[in-house]
């Protein structure tokens, strides 16, 4: 078991909660859990009243079971209940999404970046007890980081990242568990035409800046100087390639994607990555460069494209706008496939005007090649379709895989 110590009192229920689990492995059978991630919560949401009232309304609930809530540091809530099934709870789970139904947290169902998670302990018992193991020791280095932390500026107020931010943010990404920032998000095809039904093609592994920042230096804007923020993003692929080599990662596809600077292509680490993961991986291993690097690195592309072809890599050029179409040419860049991001925008009467233009460019690079990212509505999808886009990605994806998996795991539950 693992021994308590002096922490404050929000960190303390991390360790009554990692103690409760510890001593629940026995008699772990019949038990469920979930967890709400209040913590993804816009800023504005998370005030402390915003909380209290989220807490007492699922306690209020969660009585009627025999279980264990807790609040955790971080303003995560995270229930233990036996006997009853999933089904039973998420009605409350559904009175705290309304309470936030001004939040796009509420509506996301994803698994990897969505409200809640749910566990069933008879089979995900280990999952869980290293997830309450991560938690316990997250507090306890955010209650030692609080109490050596000075006085910092409002939020509102981002002052610009400089050398000295950059060595700091340099030695926390080393030192850090940064799994917590580490976000998976599938890219999918329609099964059919007209179907709702979504194939995931390969999942992208992904820092998330955001994340990070709010995490270790909420008061610095890390893209206000575009040198400095890809150096930080060249130490972020190595830690997230150190990442993908030490853990078991799961993905719902047979491929995955992650984003790195060109300049990493040359490191040791990604050396060791092609040995330890990619050689041994069944399916593809695509690489996503964004266009600013690459263009500004087009000599290295040109080098070592072939290469990492004929090595069994894919390539996938990130980060396009719909003008930037323009000028990138998939085919005589090699590259197996292009990322364009949606704007709500794109429906208005301008881009409406280059709507036959953009058709044309879409059929130029292989209308099965490109994928329309960022969508977070069905607008997004029904554009994308128009243009005769089949691969797309974005929140609202996320959202229709969740409901699917969810009904085939109801439909499952429901057999004899």
């Amino acid at each position: 078991m693992i021994e308590p110590q002096q922490f404050g009192q929000q960190a303390l229920q991390e360790y009554l909660m990692l103690d409760y689990v510890q001593r629940l492995e026995p008699r772990k059978f019949g038990h469920r859990a979930v967890h709400i991630h209040l913590s993804r919560l816009k800023p504005f949401h998370r005030k402390d009243y915003h909380i209290r009232v989220a807490t007492n309304t699922f306690e209020s609930y969660v009585k009627l079971y025999v279980g264990r809530i807790f609040v955790l540091s971080n303003d995560d809530l995270l229930f233990i209940w036996k006997d009853k099934s999933i089904a039973d709870v998420e009605p409350g789970v559904d009175t705290l999404r309304y309470l936030f139904r001004d939040d796009p947290l509420s509506q996301d169902e994803s698994e990897e970046t969505g409200f809640c998670t749910w566990y069933n302990l008879n089979t995900e018992f280990q999952e869980f007890l290293l997830l309450c193991q991560h938690l316990d020791v997250r507090a306890k280095k955010l209650q030692q980081a609080r109490n050596m932390r000075p006085t910092q500026k409002p939020e509102s107020v981002l002052s610009p990242i400089n050398a000295e931010n950059l060595a700091q943010l340099e030695e926390t990404i080393h030192s850090a568990d940064l799994s917590e920032h580490i976000r998976q998000q599938p890219v999918c095809v329609f099964a059919r035409a007209g179907s709702k039904e979504l194939h995931p093609v390969f999942d992208e592994f992904f820092v998330s800046i955001t994340d990070l920042r709010n995490a270790v230096m909420p008061n610095i804007d890390l893209a206000s100087n575009r040198w400095l923020f890809q150096h930080m993003t060249e130490v972020l692929d190595k830690r997230m390639l150190n990442y993908l080599c030490k853990r078991t990662f799961k993905t719902h596809a047979s491929s995955f994607s992650i984003n790195l600077n060109l300049e990493t292509l040359n490191s040791r680490d990604f050396e060791r990555f092609d040995e330890v993961v990619r050689k041994k991986w069944p399916g593809n291993v695509i690489i996503e460069l964004n266009q600013v690097d690459l263009f500004s690195n087009l000599e290295t592309y040109l080098r070592v494209r072939d290469e990492f072809h004929q090595r069994g890599y894919r390539v996938l050029i990130d980060n396009l706008s719909v003008e930037a179409l323009s000028f990138v040419d998939r085919k005589s860049l090699k590259a197996d496939f292009i990322k364009v991001a949606w704007r709500e925008e794109m429906t208005d009467n301008v881009i409406r005007k280059k709507y036959s233009e953009m058709d044309n460019l879409v059929k130029e690079s292989g209308r099965e090649r490109v994928i329309l990212c960022r969508c977070d509505s069905p607008t997004a999808i029904k554009f994308g379709q128009s243009l005769g886009i089949t691969l797309f990605q974005g929140r609202y994806i996320d959202n229709m895989i969740a409901r699917q998996r969810r009904a085939k795991r109801a439909a499952a539950a429901k057999k004899p």
